[in-house]
C-alpha cells in the first residue's frame, strides 16, 4: 500500500504552486518511518516522456544523483528544484515527478520524471514593424516601415538543446543570418560554443535625437545602412545557477554620407565605412523559480563590452559595464513583489550615436516612456511591482488539438500596480533633449497573460512624471 507524504508536499506546493507545469508525487510504503532526521537513499531515476530530448541533457538538471542520501526535506526540495530546472530549459511544457519506496527496503527511493516535450521545429513568417517597438509604430502607423520574410528556428535540435536559426527578412530593413548554439561539446557538460553570421542591410536609419525621439534618414534610391557581422561565443557553465558567455565578433558597416553630415558624431571618424571589433562577457547568477514569468527568487548578471580594440582605422575604443539585479517574493498566495535595479556605465569621453545606447532599447526604459529614447554615457533604473494573481495558474486540456504538445496549456492571469523611476547622464545635454540629466518616474496599472510555450501578454496603463498618459502592450514580462 502507497501513502502520500504530507510533509513533502507541503515543502514543494510552497515553493512551486505558481509554476506553470504539473505536481508530482511522492509515495512511500504505508510502514516506512518517515521522520525527517532519517534518511532516504536514491535509487534509480527513470525517465519518460523525453522522445527526443537524449537523457543526459535531462540528467544534467536534475541537481541528486542514484546513491545520494537525504531526508525528506532535502529530498522534497530537491525534486521541486530539478523540475523548476527542467523547466526552465524551454524544452519542455510539463514536468512531473513521482517517488516509490523499493519492496524489499522502505528506505530506498526511486524517482519517476515524465515530461511533455514542446513542438520544436518553427518555421514562423515574418511581418513585423521596424520601429523600436508597437507603441513608436503606432504614432505614424506607416506600413511601409514593415518587414517579411521566414524565421526557421529549430530548438532541441538533435535532442542536445541545440539551436539552429536562419532568418531570411527582406522589405524596409532586410536581414540574413544563421546561427548556431551548441550548449555542451565536453563530457561533464559545462563548456558550449556558438556561432553567427549575418548581413543587414537598411533604407532607413536614425541619426539624431530631437525632443527625445529618434529622427531617421530614408534613403528612396539606396540602402542607409549596409552591415555584415560575425560572432564566435563560447559558454561556461559549471553548476545549475551560474553561467559565463564570451563573445568575440567583428562588424563591418557601411553608410550613406549625408548620415555623417546630418550628425557629425554619428560615427567616430569621417569615413562613412566603419569596421570594429567587439569583445563581450556576461556573467548570470539565476535563481528565478520560472524564467519567463518568475514569481519567486533572484537574479543577477554583470555584462562587459569591449567596442573596438584599436586595430583598426577610425574604430571607436570604448568600454561599458553594465548590472542587472532582480528579485521575486510571494507576500501570499495570491500577492506578490518584485524589483529590479539596472546600472551603466561607460568608459569614453564621447560615444559614436550610431553605437550610444541609454533608455528606450531593450528592457531598459521607464514604464511610461515607452515612446522616447534618452541617449547618454550612463544610467540607472529601478522598477517595481505588486502583483494579485487574478487567476491563479491552472492546466485545461484543448480537445480540438490531437497533439499533446498543444492540446495540454497552462494559464495564468496577474493584475499589477509600477513605480518606475530612471536617470540617464549624459556629459553634453542638448537643449531639445529635456530627459537628459533628469530623473524620470512612472506609475501604472497592468495585466499580464501568461500562458505555455513562454508566452506573455501585458497590457499596460501608466501616466508620466509630466502627467501624460499612454496604454501599452509588451511581450516579456516586466520584471
Amino acid at each position: 500500500m502507497r501513502i502520500l507524504l504530507k510533509t513533502l508536499l507541503l515543502v514543494c506546493c510552497a515553493s512551486s504552486f505558481l509554476t506553470p507545469s504539473l505536481q508530482g508525487q511522492f509515495v512511500l510504503n504505508d510502514t516506512a518511518n518517515t521522520k525527517q532526521e532519517e534518511a532516504f537513499i536514491i535509487g534509480n531515476i527513470s525517465l519518460q516522456g523525453n522522445s527526443t530530448t537524449k537523457d543526459r541533457i535531462i540528467l544534467r538538471e536534475i541537481v541528486f544523483h542514484t546513491g545520494d542520501s537525504l531526508d525528506a526535506a532535502q529530498l522534497a526540495e530537491k525534486l521541486e528544484q530539478s523540475r523548476r530546472n527542467l523547466l526552465n530549459k524551454s524544452i519542455f511544457n510539463f514536468v512531473e515527478w513521482d517517488t516509490a519506496g523499493a519492496v524489499d527496503n522502505n528506505r530506498l527511493i526511486h524517482v519517476t520524471f515524465n515530461f511533455i516535450e514542446r513542438w520544436y521545429i518553427w518555421p514562423m513568417p515574418i511581418f513585423e514593424l521596424a520601429d523600436r517597438n508597437i507603441n513608436a509604430w503606432w504614432e505614424t502607423k506607416d506600413f511601409r516601415k514593415a518587414n517579411y520574410g521566414i524565421f526557421l528556428t529549430y530548438n532541441n535540435f538533435r535532442g542536445r538543446l541545440e539551436q539552429l536559426k536562419v532568418l531570411i527578412r527582406a522589405g524596409y530593413n532586410q536581414n540574413y543570418y544563421l546561427q548556431y548554439d551548441i550548449p555542451y561539446i565536453n563530457k561533464a557538460q559545462t563548456i558550449g560554443i556558438g556561432f553567427q553570421l549575418g548581413y543587414s542591410l537598411s533604407r532607413e536609419v536614425p541619426y539624431l535625437t530631437i525632443n527625445n525621439k529618434q529622427k531617421f534618414f530614408r534613403s528612396e534610391t539606396d540602402y542607409a545602412r549596409r552591415e555584415w557581422y560575425a560572432r564566435v561565443k563560447m559558454t561556461y557553465r559549471r553548476n545549475i545557477h551560474n553561467s559565463h558567455d564570451l563573445t568575440f565578433g567583428l562588424e563591418k558597416a557601411t553608410f550613406l554620407d549625408t548620415l555623417q553630415t546630418l550628425n557629425p558624431l554619428f560615427l567616430p571618424g569621417d569615413d562613412p565605412a566603419m569596421k570594429m571589433w567587439h569583445l563581450n562577457y556576461i556573467y548570470k547568477n539565476d535563481h528565478r523559480d520560472s524564467k519567463p514569468y518568475p514569481l519567486n527568487g533572484h537574479y543577477a548578471d554583470v555584462d562587459i563590452h569591449q567596442y573596438g580594440l584599436g586595430l583598426m582605422k577610425n574604430e571607436a575604443a570604448f568600454t561599458t559595464l553594465k548590472t542587472t539585479i532582480d528579485f521575486y517574493r510571494p507576500i501570499s498566495n495570491r500577492w506578490f513583489y518584485a524589483a529590479n535595479i539596472t546600472a551603466k556605465m561607460s568608459s569614453a569621453a564621447q560615444q559614436p550615436y550610431y553605437i550610444q545606447r541609454g533608455f528606450g532599447f531593450g528592457n531598459d526604459f521607464v514604464r511610461s516612456f515607452e515612446l522616447f529614447v534618452v541617449d547618454g554615457k550612463h544610467f540607472g533604473l529601478f522598477k517595481t511591482n505588486l502583483k494579485y494573481a487574478l487567476v491563479t495558474p491552472r492546466k485545461s486540456d484543448l480537445r480540438f488539438f490531437k497533439s499533446e504538445k498543444f492540446r495540454k496549456i497552462h494559464y495564468a492571469a496577474y493584475l499589477n500596480l509600477f513605480v518606475d523611476g530612471g536617470y540617464v547622464a549624459q556629459d553634453k545635454q542638448y537643449a531639445f533633449n529635456s530627459f537628459q540629466n533628469e530623473w524620470l518616474t512612472g506609475f501604472g496599472l497592468g495585466l499580464d497573460l501568461v500562458t505555455y510555450y513562454d508566452l506573455v501578454w501585458r497590457f499596460e496603463c501608466s501616466v508620466n512624471r509630466y502627467n501624460k498618459p499612454g496604454f501599452f502592450l509588451h511581450f516579456v514580462a516586466p520584471i
